[in-house]
């Protein structure tokens, strides 16, 4: 079984992938109210940060916060979750603040994601699910070689 916590940093051109317990809480905390449009404690918040942590030295969830590598700003939280290594399967998540949500931004994200599973963690099937209609989104993942399985749902079937 692979050993989830030294997959850290991970780097793109442009952003870094480094564990949410380097990020600020207030920021994450800012994510998750955008995501659920309620308030959120920033001990709720820290608590979900880690018992994310605790998932990831469990080898259950591969989930990390994002940063700029130009500005260091947090812009938000992908990875993988869950993360199934005995069926080679896993759902991936992109969650980005608002003004990260470009195309430029959700193709660098998904592109590494999608490498570092094949590559690294050999996983064959890769599931995103979509809370709502994003054609942009949508035409990224496409472009990716995912395929819609059903409202919302795409999938990647890899080698």
């Amino acid at each position: 079984m692979a050993q989830f916590e030294k997959y850290h940093p991970i780097l793109t051109a442009h952003y870094t992938l480094d564990w949410l317990t380097k990020a600020r809480a207030i920021d994450v905390q800012t994510l998750d109210q955008q995501a659920t449009s309620t308030t959120v404690a920033l001990t709720t918040t820290a608590a979900q940060i880690n018992q994310t942590m605790r998932l990831i030295f469990r080898d259950q969830q591969l989930i990390w916060g994002v940063t700029n590598r130009t500005t260091d700003q947090f812009v938000g939280r992908v990875g993988f979750a869950p993360i199934d290594l005995h069926n080679h399967q896993a759902t991936l998540i992109v969650d980005l603040l608002a003004d990260a949500q470009t195309t430029a931004t959700w193709t660098e994200l998904y592109q590494r994601l999608v490498a570092f599973a094949t590559a690294e963690l050999q996983l064959k099937v890769l599931t995103v699910n979509l809370t709502s209609a994003n054609p942009e989104l949508e035409a990224i993942l496409t472009r990716l070689g995912f395929t819609p399985s059903d409202q919302g749902h795409y999938q990647l079937l890899t080698s």
